[in-house]
């Protein structure tokens, strides 16, 4: 046999043998056989503890101002809704309704002029107005505060609520 011939079925040797070879290899299956969850397969992953729903406008019962005065404030105003309260106050609201809710936080100085949280029409305004005015946002013609509804969770948005009605607005 010439050397020519040698070399020609050693390569056809190796181009046989090694493709099946590496086929067998154990990690050849591992991406086609992984533990994984498949769409309808199964029941879904339960949501979360105390997650907010990203998927839209967080539904409350009412869709615009008017019908929110009536919305009854399901968190009774207690010292520890109070406490509650302003621990979300001081995350969500200070940076722009300042620390004592007269319109004078960091934010509010330099590119806009909130809501005086202290003031008689937010002793007088009903619980309702103010939690959709966290969710939705948008208080007066120009529409400035952005809504929280989206960070904030419902139960959380009544324990502001209260902390304003109740802390802020009577200091």
């Amino acid at each position: 046999m010439s050397r020519t011939t040698k070399a020609a079925l050693l390569w056809g040797l190796i181009a046989a043998i090694a493709p099946g070879s590496s086929f067998a290899m154990p990690w050849s299956w591992d991406m086609f056989s992984q533990p994984s969850h498949k769409a309808q397969e199964g029941t879904a992953l339960p949501m979360p503890k105390d997650s907010v729903p990203t998927g839209g406008k967080p539904a409350f019962g009412v869709k615009t101002k008017e019908k929110s005065l009536n919305l009854p404030n399901p968190i009774p105003p207690t010292d520890e809704s109070f406490v509650r309260g302003k621990a979300l106050y001081n995350i969500y609201c200070a940076i722009c309704h300042g620390d004592t809710g007269h319109g004078d936080g960091k934010l509010g100085k330099k590119y806009m002029t909130p809501s005086d949280l202290t003031s008689d029409y937010i002793k007088k305004v009903p619980d309702g107005s103010i939690y959709f005015t966290i969710t939705y946002g948008g208080v007066g013609k120009d529409e400035e505060m952005p809504g929280q509804g989206d960070a904030i969770s419902p139960e959380d948005r009544w324990h502001i609520v209260n902390y304003i009605k109740y802390v802020l607005s009577w200091w």
